[in-house]
């Protein structure tokens, strides 16, 4: 690969009808489609630990604990996983673009 970044690979006709099928849906080229897929990817076996948590077991219990007769009352609001993944996504292209 050089260093500017540029790949070059090969598709079976298949997998790269899937791709610009899915590129199309997202509104964006095949080939960012592409980079954005291999970045998570990569970024999903970084090697980099999770932060520690800043509550201790008891605090993170207490509050999940807290949550769910929350969410049993009525008294919480829900939000659909589709609308969760799509922010969860958005945050990790941002932090992607950063340098």
């Amino acid at each position: 690969m050089a260093d500017n970044g540029k790949l070059t690979i090969t598709l079976d006709k298949r997998t790269a009808q899937r791709l610009a099928d899915r590129a199309r849906e997202e509104g964006v080229s095949p080939e960012r489609y592409a980079a954005e897929a291999v970045a998570e990817i990569v970024a999903e076996r970084d090697p980099e630990p999770w932060p520690p948590l800043s509550v201790s077991d008891e605090e993170l219990r207490a509050s999940v604990e807290r949550q769910r007769r929350d969410i049993e009352a009525g008294a919480a609001k829900l939000y659909p996983h589709e609308e969760v993944m799509a922010e969860a996504h958005a945050i990790l292209k941002a932090r992607a673009a950063k340098p």
